[in-house]
């Protein structure tokens, strides 16, 4: 049994492969031994620090069943009364007994005093030593205990070493050569450690070496200014010495400062040979590997201890880039050679073999087979062999690799291939493309460092500006973050503008190709795609080319749906999509949740390609048809607004929304038909609840006037939905008239809508409650009862709901609670949440004058509660209104800090603020109370609060 703790992130432990995350309190218990581990930690030391979160210690017994937890994770397979051999039980304590290679916070420690080292003599291995180290980092270490203060000292030693490795590893790519990587990473350690004058350095010299002097100079001009303003203080002589040598234009400062081995007389008996290099036909002048490097470290341990490792990834991914340096890196451990050989052009199995034997150096046998000659060569070798481009010829190197693997050998195969070669012992690694800017984000993405690093070699001229960089990160999504495509799109900016290259790459990402260079007859993406699609059976190419018209990702019952139409069935589909998958034309994302379903996506550049051989195959038209069928069937299954079981179809709608979008899409801006208006009219609620009112709002003015066809009751509603949308963002003047005109034109409702549209006028009734439109509120409460007079019994109660509500201002106050409160009661024993949600608004209003401010809270959590029932996302109103009721309570600057929290999630989400009429005179009152520094400073608290935070739902933000 293999264990492994991962406790530089959230704390989980791996037992042959498959990780356990344990509850709050275990873990704990295991983050404060890791914190001293193979030391005794005391009982009393270990209950304190795992009850610091609670001020009390809980009692010895609890604390012996926390042990016993993590004792049944770290030893799963112990057997009954056999004495542990991880977690031990010394005097009056417990010690955690780990070799270094079992906990990552150790074999970090491990490799950064490696890396410290080997830095002078070794620079290469320190690289790999610092990047191997770095990769282990998740995120904080010891996860939720990283805050606590028995942490304190533990966490701070590690962040300080990991910034130590990071500073280091760039001194390794100095001293490797590695120049443009070093330009990077030193960029982002001088925005990290910004008084750090080692970084500093580092950076001046990188951007010295790549040709940049001018930008050179403009580091020390920083780093001085910034050190005044911080310390008052210029930068030491290191620094300044650095600054004049750069001025000077030192030629020595063009090479890299290692240490030489001490010279001995070539005459000395004793004089120690030169090592020789392993015989190699690695490509020599390569650009330096980009976002690669837990990758290379991981694959170069892995080579050198078994014996057929193949890296699968789609086309263009990057799999003989990676190969080619795991190769490099990893070749010292084989003395006999490191070869690769490129089967791209092989078409029989058979040369296969001579190929392998020529390119070794193997002279040809008088007599005897090639197979036969290499087995008995590799016998007694230790050679390394990269075979690249495998996927074509799969099914028939199953031979040559079991004579080359043949248990007398010691040679090892790094094969790359976009399927798994099916051979005994294969260890099969998956790559993916690089990580793109999330949302904007463009800090970490690997994409975005490769894209950029290219472009400069292309162009050292272009500016990068705040534009040009967002127009970088766009094309990077656009590919998906597929290094081939990011490459040929780099290498575009000698004859196209940034703008120019990400229109082609929206357009058409498939079209990219080579300009110059090698002579390679695959010129264009779509060219090296279709090595892979010749190689597909008639039913996958089938598959492939229909799935292109589900964009992002998708279900399997979808795909099964959309793709399942003669000559296949539906039930062909999901393993026609495992075969996809094994061939690298899509992409398997697992369910990250107990209970979510798995999905499947292809790359942009693999769905360019599909999209074009389905128009060629003629099946354009059938395959969106067919796609709407499945969004007509999706529609159909959906539960009442406002209904219990509304939540988990929002969920199942979330998973495929994607195609949702697509559908629309065709159906409002491709062309134009009534499938708009009958999808629209149907997913009123789904944008508020999930915090896109701004898309949601888009494909609603597209939609209205109707197109022509559309059905008059779903044109109808549509228009009902639009006007609902702007009054979410306060704009009831524009939504008056399309309210009015919506209202008659759904006079005379078909029996069969008769549900969609009763449940659509609470729905809107609600925005007016929300605002406080008791006018709104009062004509669509007229409307519900005449719809509700003969119908369904949820009907009534939500026509009564609304009546309710607009008639606060008429009725007693008593009686206004004692309606509302019987209503909410009667709403959450039939699941009518709708109802429920209504009069939670209006007994949250009511309390304050009856019961006060601390009953209205009561009543604010329950409308939240219900919220969450309903499947809806954080929202802004909610948390609008207990502001109110946290400021009625006295407490100003929680309510200052969440009225800014509130303010801050509707400008997510694309509505109007402050939704309620008395937030602005509360604002002001509090702003003139507190005085303008403790305002600001309260409102800048609640800016960073997040509000998907359970806590922010309690109103708990004190305690934050």
């Amino acid at each position: 049994m293999s264990m492994r703790i991962h406790d530089l992130g959230p704390v989980e432990v791996e037992i042959d492969g498959r990780r356990t995350q344990l509850g709050a309190r275990p873990q704990a218990v295991l983050a404060v031994l890791l914190s001293h581990a193979n030391e005794r930690v005391s009982v009393a030391a270990l209950a304190e620090a795992v009850w610091a979160d609670s001020g009390r210690v809980g009692s010895q017994s609890t604390l012996e069943s926390h042990v016993w937890r993590v004792r049944q994770v770290l030893e799963p397979d112990r057997p009954h009364r056999q004495a542990p051999r991880v977690l031990l039980t010394e005097s009056g304590g417990y010690r955690l007994a780990v070799d270094v290679d079992q906990a990552d916070s150790l074999e970090f420690l491990d490799l950064a005093g490696q890396s410290r080292d080997l830095v002078d003599a070794d620079p290469r291995r320190s690289l790999l030593c610092c990047e191997e180290a770095l990769a282990l980092w998740r995120g904080d270490p010891f996860g939720a205990s990283a805050d606590a203060l028995w942490a304190a000292a533990a966490v701070s030693r590690l962040v300080e070493i990991r910034e130590q490795v990071q500073i280091r590893r760039v001194q390794a790519l100095l001293a490797c050569g590695e120049v443009d990587r070093a330009v990077v990473d030193s960029g982002t350690l001088t925005r990290d450690l910004p008084l750090n004058e080692d970084v500093w350095a580092q950076r001046m010299t990188a951007l010295y070496r790549a040709g940049r002097p001018d930008e050179a100079l403009q580091a020390f001009r920083t780093a001085r200014d910034l050190m005044l303003e911080e310390l008052g203080l210029d930068p030491g002589p290191t620094l300044q010495d650095l600054h004049a040598r750069i001025l000077a234009q030192d030629e020595d400062l063009h090479h890299p400062q290692s240490a030489q081995p001490t010279a001995q007389p070539t005459s000395s008996p004793t004089a120690a040979p030169h090592p020789v290099r392993p015989a190699t036909n690695l490509p020599r002048r390569l650009p330096p590997l980009i976002g690669r490097g837990a990758e290379l470290a991981s694959l170069t341990a892995l080579i050198a201890d078994h014996g057929l490792v193949t890296v699968v990834g789609a086309a263009g991914c990057g799999k003989t880039r990676l190969a080619i340096e795991v190769a490099r890196h990893g070749g010292e451990t084989f003395p006999d050679g490191v070869f690769i050989v490129d089967l791209g052009s092989v078409e029989r199995s058979g040369l296969v073999a001579e190929l392998v034997a020529s390119v070794i150096g193997l002279a040809p046998a008088p007599a005897g087979s090639v197979e036969e000659q290499l087995r008995q060569h590799l016998a007694d070798q230790r050679i390394l062999l990269v075979l690249d481009n495998c996927e074509h010829l799969a099914p028939m190197l199953y031979d040559l690799i079991m004579e080359v693997l043949d248990d007398d050998s010691d040679t090892h195969v790094l094969a790359t291939s976009r399927e798994p070669l099916a051979v005994p012992g294969e260890i099969t690694w998956p790559l993916n493309p690089l990580i793109t800017p999330a949302d904007g984000d463009r800090a970490g993405s690997t994409a975005l460092e490769l894209f950029l690093a290219r472009v400069r070699e292309a162009d050292p001229t272009l500016a990068l500006d705040d534009v040009s960089l967002d127009l970088a990160a766009e094309i990077c999504n656009d590919v998906d973050g597929l290094p081939l495509a990011l490459e040929l799109a780099a290498a575009r900016v000698r004859t196209a503008s940034l703008s120019e290259i990400a229109d082609q790459v929206r357009t058409d990402p498939g079209g990219l190709r080579r300009v110059g260079g090698r002579g390679d007859h695959r010129r264009t993406l779509r060219q090296v795609i279709e090595w892979s699609h010749r190689l597909l059976e008639p039913e996958e190419r089938l598959v492939h080319r229909r799935l292109s018209v589900l964009r992002g990702a998708f279900t399997r019952d979808c795909a099964a749906t959309v793709a399942g139409f003669a000559p296949l069935s539906p039930g062909q589909v999901p393993d026609l999509l495992e075969s996809l998958v094994n061939r690298s034309l899509l992409l398997a994302l697992r369910a990250e949740e107990p209970g979510e379903e798995s999905t499947f996506r292809q790359l942009a550049t693999v769905r360019a390609h599909a999209a074009l051989a389905l128009r060629e195959a003629d099946e354009s038209i059938a395959t969106i048809d067919s796609r709407h069928d499945w969004l007509r069937g999706m529609l159909a299954r959906r539960p009442g607004d406002g209904r219990a079981d509304e939540h988990g179809w929002y969920r199942e709608l979330d998973v495929d929304f994607a195609t949702v979008r697509a559908s629309l899409e065709s159906t409002l801006v491709d062309d134009p038909g009534p499938l708009g208006c009958f999808v629209l009219s149907r997913v009123s609620n789904f944008w508020y609840h999930r915090g896109r009112m701004i898309e949601g709002l888009k494909w609603l003015q597209l939609a209205v006037p109707a197109p022509v066809g559309s059905d008059p009751t779903d044109a109808a509603m549509t228009e009902l939905n639009l006007a609902a949308a702007e009054g979410m963002r306060g704009r009831f003047d524009s939504s008056r008239p399309l309210f009015d005109h919506a209202l008659a034109e759904l006079r005379e409702v078909p029996p069969d809508r008769l549900t969609d549209v009763v449940e659509l006028l609470a729905s809107a009734a609600l925005v007016g409650a929300l605002h406080r439109n008791f006018q709104m509120v009062a004509v669509l409460g007229r409307r519900l009862q005449e719809m509700a007079a003969d119908g369904d019994p949820a009907f009534r109660l939500m026509a009564d709901a609304v009546t309710c509500f607009a008639e606060i201002e008429s009725t007693p106050l008593q009686i206004s609670v004692e309606r509302a409160t019987e209503l909410y009661h009667r709403g959450l024993a039939d699941g009518v949440l709708l109802t429920c949600w209504i009069c939670c608004i209006m007994l949250a209003a009511l309390s304050v004058r009856t019961s006060g401010p601390e009953e209205g809270l009561i009543w604010n959590h329950r409308m939240i509660e219900v919220q969450i029932r309903l499947g809806a996302r954080p929202e802004s109103m909610p948390i609008e209104g207990r502001a109110l009721l946290i400021m009625a309570t006295g407490q100003l600057r929680e309510g200052v800090a969440l009225f800014a929290a509130s303010e801050a999630q509707s400008h997510r989400a694309g509505l109007g603020w402050p939704a309620m009429p008395a937030t602005e005179g509360q604002l002001a009152m509090a702003r003139e109370s507190l005085g303008e520094e403790a305002y600001r400073a309260a409102w800048e608290a609640g800016l960073s609060l997040t509000i998907e935070g359970p806590w922010i739902w309690s109103g708990d933000v004190a305690k934050r």
